[in-house]
């Protein structure tokens, strides 16, 4: 069974769904979790010609975010039995995440599909569909739909 499993989540408040079904799968092995936000690489900001805020700024204000709002998770998490940790990446999400799991030895990746819709769905599924086709661990997929998590 998984003993250790990399939780790959963006700024979606509804790619925390992940959270409920890892929690109930892992919460009688007591296993080890560890959240992992991807930010992107920075850009400046150029208003007029001139640089409001700098590549480097952006990306430090959006890692302390992430790093806030994952380790509120991981305390949930932890309240449930699990060893929880907590990472940021900054890069592209795919190689992020597969590079966190390696890096980590995680048995297994869980993150949230996007559900996208019309012409947008083709981008959205794209991260997901990658980190499955070329993860060497098993990948848990949960969708992200209105549908209420029992």
């Amino acid at each position: 069974m998984f003993r250790r499993v990399l939780v790959a989540l963006d700024r979606e408040p509804a790619a925390e769904r992940i959270l409920s079904w890892v929690r109930r799968l892992l919460s009688p092995l007591r296993a080890e979790v560890r959240l992992v936000a991807v930010i992107p690489t920075g850009r400046a900001v150029v208003v007029d010609g001139r640089a409001i805020a700098y590549a480097d700024q952006r990306e430090d204000a959006e890692r302390r975010a992430a790093e806030f709002r994952l380790a509120v998770l991981a305390a949930r998490l932890r309240e449930d039995g699990l060893s929880a940790s907590v990472e940021t990446r900054v890069g592209d999400p795919v190689d992020a995440v597969l590079a966190g799991a390696l890096e980590w030895r995680a048995d297994a990746i869980a993150l949230a599909a996007a559900a996208a819709r019309g012409g947008w769905r083709w981008l959205a599924r794209d991260v997901t569909e990658e980190i499955v086709r070329r993860s060497p661990v098993p990948v848990l997929v949960a969708r992200r739909s209105g549908q209420r998590v029992a």
